[in-house]
């Protein structure tokens, strides 16, 4: 890939970076963009400044071979963990582990409930680490349990925004997670030593913060 000195071109380029990046960002809050109209943006984002700052077709197309190289072992781990999180959906392994998890916190006091709750959901976050798909499936449970051991919802949802934030920087089904490891190169057992201690003061806090929220019926 060849080296460009920062002259009147390679300047420009960068302001139509910033500006694109910009127009994205607008385009996402106002219209309301998915992932696959992104994609493309971003194609155009590579290869509009890229063209400003002088690069001629052959030296973008081995520009972004280069990138390739660096996010392909991340992507396939990124596959990897999706297709986990597909088998157990698809082998419905994970209603079977709803179940049992649910049952097995609504035989608890609301004070221990309310934690065991949390760390419920951190637990199936392994398995479905999208928080939208983990809504989906555990929500319509944790809601009417949280309605019979007399706890409130927004407590409840409180624990499965505490569970599944915090588990996905620490599980590796999660995709996105491991191809930024990936990428970074920084091995998975290495970085759990380096963030398991953060990651358990935040789930000490998170478990305060819920009893907390639990005593005074936080809703």
């Amino acid at each position: 890939m060849p080296a460009f000195k920062a002259g009147g071109r390679v300047k420009w380029a960068g302001i139509a970076s910033l500006g694109l990046f910009a127009g994205l960002i607008g385009c996402v809050i106002y219209f309301r963009w998915d992932m696959l109209t992104m994609a493309g943006y971003f194609l155009a984002l590579g290869i509009i400044p890229a063209y400003i700052a002088g690069m001629n077709s052959r030296d973008i197309a081995e520009s972004f071979n280069e990138g390739f190289k660096e996010v392909l072992v991340g992507a396939m781990i990124c596959g990897i963990a999706r297709a986990a999180a597909v088998v157990m959906a698809d082998g419905q392994i994970m209603d079977t582990i709803v179940y049992g998890l649910s049952h097995a916190v609504s035989q608890l006091p609301s004070y221990l409930t309310v934690t065991a709750m949390l760390f419920t959901q951190m637990l199936f976050n392994f398995f479905v680490p999208s928080g939208s798909g983990q809504a989906l499936i555990m929500m319509p449970i944790m809601a009417p349990l949280a309605d019979i051991v007399g706890i409130t919802r927004q407590t409840a949802i409180l624990a499965f925004q505490f569970g599944d934030g915090f588990s996905n920087i620490v599980f590796p089904t999660s995709g996105y997670f491991m191809a930024t490891l990936a990428i970074s190169r920084i091995a998975w057992n290495k970085w759990l030593r380096f963030i398991l201690p953060l990651f358990c003061l935040w789930m000490g806090a998170a478990v305060l913060f819920l009893m907390f929220a639990n005593a005074v019926g936080w809703s």
